[in-house]
């Protein structure tokens, strides 16, 4: 895949499943930061792949985070997403376990993995890269 597919990939995604700018109510300041969510390890290493390569995110810059369950093993699960999104077990934030909702809930064994990194200039530069995505698909609202 070269770098204009990944973008394209990595820009529908985001549209679906990342984080839009947003106020902090406690400073009243809009956060930039790009944070992409999901419980498929294609779909993470696909978008991680994009920080990589097109964004050119530094791997010492990029934090992820799992949410998981009561009844997973954490540990495996965290070294799994480790080697998935290539982000080291050391720049994890701190694990979220939740609560099942009811008996009829299956959660995902591998739970969600959160890839977090914090750049107002490349959170605006992934922007334009959607905005483009949008105009090549000649889509207007």
């Amino acid at each position: 895949m070269n770098n204009k597919e990944l973008t394209k990939a990595a820009a529908l995604l985001y549209m679906c499943e990342g984080t839009k700018e947003r106020l902090d109510k406690r400073n009243g300041r809009y956060i930039y930061s790009i944070e992409f969510t999901n419980s498929d390890p294609k779909i993470i290493k696909l978008f991680c792949l994009f920080l990589y390569k097109v964004i050119k995110v530094k791997k010492e810059k990029i934090r992820g985070q799992l949410f998981t369950y009561p009844d997973t093993k954490i540990k495996m699960i965290t070294k799994y997403w480790s080697k998935i999104s290539e982000i080291p077990v050391t720049q994890f934030q701190k694990t979220i376990v939740l609560k099942k909702i009811g008996y009829r809930f299956k959660p995902n064994p591998l739970g969600t993995f959160k890839v977090r990194y914090g750049s107002k200039v490349d959170f605006l530069r992934l922007r334009e890269m959607i905005n483009n995505v949008w105009n090549d698909f000649d889509i207007r609202v």
